[in-house]
This record gives C-alpha cells, sequence and structure tokens, in this order.
C-alpha cells in the first residue's frame, strides 16, 4: 500500500464483455494492459455509451485510461470533422504530459493529437488552425483565447468528448471560472 491506499483492484474477464476497438485492445496488449482497474470497468462502459461522467479513483487507478479508451473507440468508429475531443488540465506541464502519455495511443490509431498553451511556438499555433487536430490538450486560460480565433473556434465547434482532467484544482478559483465558457 503506497501512501496508505490499497492496491489497485483488477477484475478478470473483460475481454468477453469488452466495448473496445479492436485496435484499441491490440495496443493495450502490446502495452502489457491486460486487464482493467475497477474504475476503469465502471466507466469505460457508461463513457462508451455517451454517458457523461465524473470519475474519482485514487491516484495510478488508471482514471486517463478509463476516459479515454472508450473516447478513442468512439472517436474511431464515429470519425468527424474538426476537434473531437477536448482535454483540459490546469497546467503547462500537465498538458505536455498527456501528450506525452497519448501520443502512441494516436499513432496506433491514427487520432491525431496536439497541446496548445501559451509557449506554444506561432508555426504550430497556424498548423492547428488549418488542419485541427482529433485532439486538443490546452488549459482553461488557452480555450478561453482560442474562442476569439474563427478557424478555431469552428474547429471547436465539433467538439464531441471534453475531459476536464484535475477539475479540483481549478474549481475553487477564478480559473474554474473559465470553464463555464
Amino acid at each position: 500500500m503506497a501512501d496508505g491506499l490499497p492496491p489497485p483492484t483488477y477484475l478478470n474477464g473483460w475481454h468477453s464483455n469488452s466495448v473496445l476497438h479492436p485496435k484499441i485492445q491490440e495496443v493495450m496488449k502490446h502495452l502489457g494492459i491486460n486487464e482493467l482497474t475497477l474504475p476503469q470497468l465502471k466507466a469505460i462502459p457508461e463513457i462508451a455509451r455517451g454517458q457523461h461522467c465524473l470519475v474519482i479513483a485514487p491516484t495510478g487507478t488508471g482514471k486517463t485510461e478509463a476516459a479515454l479508451l472508450p473516447i478513442f473507440h468512439r472517436c474511431i468508429t464515429e470519425r468527424g470533422p474538426g476537434i473531437s475531443i477536448l482535454y483540459i488540465t490546469p497546467l503547462r506541464a500537465l498538458n505536455r504530459d498527456m501528450l506525452r502519455r497519448t501520443f502512441y495511443w494516436g499513432k496506433e490509431l491514427e487520432i491525431s493529437i496536439a497541446v496548445r498553451h501559451g509557449d506554444t511556438p506561432q508555426k504550430e499555433r497556424r498548423k492547428q488552425a488549418l488542419h485541427p487536430p482529433d485532439m486538443l490538450i490546452t488549459t482553461p486560460e488557452t480555450l478561453q483565447i482560442m474562442l476569439v480565433g474563427k478557424r478555431l473556434r469552428e474547429a471547436l465547434s465539433h467538439v464531441r468528448w471534453v475531459i476536464v482532467d484535475e477539475i479540483h484544482e481549478l474549481a475553487d478559483d477564478e480559473r474554474g471560472a473559465q470553464l463555464a465558457v
């Protein structure tokens, strides 16, 4: 038990009832993910069905995958124009970490993923405006700024899934108001 928390609970047999696209299951196998954690088993079917969810679980239990895998499934099977997935984190460092964590998934599943924050070079910003990624990782402040630009506002009009990571870091201060947009 790290930090006084019990280890993640794993359940077997999820493949037989899996709602995840075979490509996702292949990537999971390649990454050595053979079982889902209890939070994943509970959240994935709900999110795959299009239900709104708040995933609350201890650190290290796979909350990120619980949210992203069913959304990746739907993104693969229901391709659309513009930005389909908006992933919001409170910090640029978390943006970069999320890009690093999702890069392989995106490459293997043919889902384009980009990060956008105050330090994003102008060349990359222009590329995102002209050819929006399927998934955009950003901060609340940058999202608010992006809504001013015509091309990005159009690309954002196609968003189907929004993930707000570390929402507790945003909800209690003025940054939470930026999410009201």
